[in-house]
């Protein structure tokens, strides 16, 4: 399935995820993709958002077997929700397709592993590409570059927030439902763990927990998390390292904290997040290429605190790296251009490792104690 031209993407849906956070990039990478066809089960041969929204040659089709079944289409993106990735993701690696698809990867281990076993079985194997974007965010790419040229020093404390200030449920969407792979740890949660791992791969020992702190909607459904990963080492540091994970609906804060990260000899503390996700939902959306795309405002700058030579403190504001999800589609464009899922930035043993901490979250949350992590 290697090629020179354009991949044939389909797209599965036409909520936010697939409308905000991948069809623009497949339309503005046109030497690497090719929009080919969006499943709209709503549609009618004379009524179709797909067809007003990105024209009339985009095939619209109303079951996911036509797309299986298309021998045009290479690659599918799959934006649904997380209880149906498992399901939607086997029967695409199966009929011989790859699949970008939206974090997380699958609600549970098992199932990531087997798909992963399933693309690669496959001659060349398959690509999976998980969507974990916010690796591109603005703040991530800035506190990164801080930490690894040794600004902070070793790391000691790391904490990381994706708070909101929203005291009731917003109504009509599925990820305010319980169930598999439900609830803001997997939507949220994932995210920030995955940045963590990036950062300082698989902690030694996790406690955390998971709950309704608002008490809206099903009783298991999950709108705040908590976790602590411990670390007794780190590469390069000689000390142990405390990562404090937190999401919660019940944050009136603005802007909201994002990072508090201290080190032996500095620390950097954020505010707000990266606009990139604001400007795909304005109404035109801001073309990925605007100068202005990704770029931060002034006054969200971070503080880094560092440590003079004679013991003094000094603080400076860091100026944001420009946010770039366009990085990840050009990345995942390469890799199947190629057939080499080894070209991945997001490899789909790294999302799987996302999940696994997920669960280990959920399992320490149902014991209240603190649970060991086994090695891989």
């Amino acid at each position: 399935m290697s090629s020179t031209r354009p991949m044939k993407v389909s797209v599965l849906g036409m909520g936010m995820r697939a409308t905000v956070f991948h069809v623009p990039f497949i339309k503005t990478l046109s030497n690497l993709f090719e929009l080919h066809s969006i499943l709209e089960r709503s549609a009618t041969a004379t009524k179709s958002e797909a067809r007003s929204r990105y024209g009339s040659e985009i095939k619209v089709v109303t079951t996911i077997d036509e797309i299986l079944n298309d021998p045009e289409v290479q690659c599918v993106v799959v934006g649904t929700p997380n209880s149906t990735h498992y399901g939607f993701a086997k029967s695409i690696l199966q009929a011989g397709k790859h699949v970008i698809i939206e974090k997380p990867l699958t609600p549970s281990v098992t199932e990531a592993n087997e798909l992963i076993q399933i693309a690669k079985s496959h001659s060349p194997p398959l690509v999976i590409a998980t969507y974990q974007n916010r690796r591109f965010d603005s703040d991530f790419l800035t506190l990164s570059r801080l930490i690894f040229k040794g600004a902070l020093g070793n790391i000691s404390s790391f904490e990381t927030r994706y708070d909101r200030w929203r005291p009731q449920l917003k109504g009509g969407t599925w990820k305010e439902q319980a169930g598999k792979g439900q609830g803001v740890l997997y939507d949220l949660g994932s995210h920030l763990i995955d940045q963590v791992l990036v950062l300082f791969g698989i902690p030694n020992r996790i406690f955390g927990q998971v709950y309704n702190s608002r008490k809206l909607g099903p009783d298991d459904f999950d709108d705040a998390f908590f976790g602590t990963f411990f670390y007794d080492n780190v590469p390069g540091s000689n000390i142990p390292l405390v990562v404090h994970l937190h999401g919660s609906p019940l944050s009136a804060v603005e802007p909201q904290l994002r990072y508090s990260v201290k080190g032996t000899e500095g620390s950097f503390v954020k505010y707000g997040i990266d606009p990139q996700e604001d400007q795909l939902k304005l109404d035109p959306p801001m073309p990925t290429g605007d100068p202005a795309f990704g770029v931060e405002a002034e006054q969200l700058a971070g503080v880094l605190t560092s440590v003079q030579s004679d013991g003094t403190l000094k603080s400076e504001r860091i100026t944001s790296e420009l946010g770039r999800y366009l990085s990840w589609y050009e990345n995942v464009g390469e890799a199947l251009q190629a057939s080499d899922p080894s070209k991945l930035y997001v490899k789909p043993e790294q999302a799987c490792e996302v999940i696994r901490m997920v669960e280990l979250i959920y399992e320490s949350s149902r014991g209240g104690k603190v649970v060991q992590v086994p090695k891989a």
